[in-house]
């Protein structure tokens, strides 16, 4: 599987997101382009998210299997630093780069807190006439956000 996103968030990135490595391929959600990138020493999971037709934003899939092989939400336990998710609408292209504790607040990740989600829909700085609960979720999304092109 290609990482087109990813590859070509790093030819235009001058973000200062560290020195990558090259993304290894998960098993599950490869219609997301879903990996996981070392960056400096931390590891991240990717996905790309889908522009869908008769909504706005973009829906990402952030689910895995357990051991009985069904999906499940990501919980803290899974080691990694947070998710980079690319969106890519027409000409404009941008990344949100939540960390797992940003995850967690948004209730994207399972905790004692929340039961966490397995997809969620991410509302870039260029999605507009949002409903209230849309636009509320694109604020607290807002701080992770940032266009590339």
């Amino acid at each position: 599987m290609g990482f087109t996103a990813f590859n070509r968030f790093q030819a235009l990135s001058d973000a200062g997101f560290g020195e990558a490595a090259q993304p290894r391929a998960e098993e599950q959600n490869g219609d997301y382009e879903s990996g996981v990138v070392q960056v400096e020493s931390e590891w991240w999971r990717l996905r790309t998210a889908r522009v869908t037709p008769k909504k706005p934003g973009a829906f990402v899939a952030v689910w895995t299997r357990d051991e009985n092989g069904e999906t499940r939400p990501f919980g803290s336990e899974d080691q990694a630093a947070g998710l980079l998710v690319f969106v890519q609408d027409a000409d404009r292209f941008g990344v949100f780069r939540f960390t797992d504790a940003h995850l967690e607040a948004l209730g994207v990740t399972r905790s004692a807190a929340h039961a966490g989600k397995r997809g969620f829909r991410v509302y870039p700085a260029w999605s507009v006439d949002l409903n209230r609960q849309a636009t509320r979720t694109q604020a607290e999304q807002a701080a992770a956000f940032m266009p590339l092109s």
